[in-house]
């Protein structure tokens, strides 16, 4: 048998249920119904049980608990302060990138990345890029994969018989 759990505890079980109630956040509710679980004496495996919430997960938010209480647990979620990458190309570049775009001079992202780095000398991934072109809503022309073998000839007398 385990040792007990020792939290000193900033708040009452109550509360974390009326927050649990008011919380939207799906992350933060969970949080908050971990944590009353555990203010009301239960273990972390019961929780972990009760939850589906990794025991591992919840020893994680217990030790934010401690180092910076109810506060701390709840702003640590997914997509809180994070912005992303700010990207290579400056907004001007980027405007020049749509416009080039828009023209159809690219059939692929490849041609698109090897454009960037010939013309500003910036190196991009190809799915940094592929997210870029999708950010500006974005898509390149490429046109139907043709044979080499094909008879273009026989193709177009085929489609006049056709029609």
């Amino acid at each position: 048998m385990g040792r007990s759990l020792q939290i000193n505890w900033q708040e009452e079980a109550s509360e974390f249920k009326q927050q649990y109630r008011e919380e939207k956040h799906i992350q933060r509710r969970d949080r908050l119904f971990v944590l009353w679980h555990l203010r009301n004496g239960q273990s972390i495996k019961n929780v972990s049980k009760l939850t589906g919430i990794n025991y591992r997960v919840i020893q994680r938010w217990i030790a934010w608990y401690r180092q910076g209480g109810l506060s701390e647990v709840l702003h640590r979620v997914t997509g809180h302060t994070s912005q992303g990458m700010p990207p290579y190309l400056t907004s001007r570049q980027q405007r020049a990138l749509v416009a080039r775009v828009a023209l159809g001079d690219f059939r692929t992202v490849w041609d698109v990345m090897e454009w960037v780095k010939g013309r500003w000398g910036i190196s991009y991934s190809y799915e940094g890029m592929r997210s870029m072109l999708k950010r500006h809503k974005l898509g390149l022309k490429v046109p139907r994969p043709q044979s080499a073998q094909a008879d273009v000839q026989l193709q177009e007398t085929w489609q006049k018989k056709r029609c």
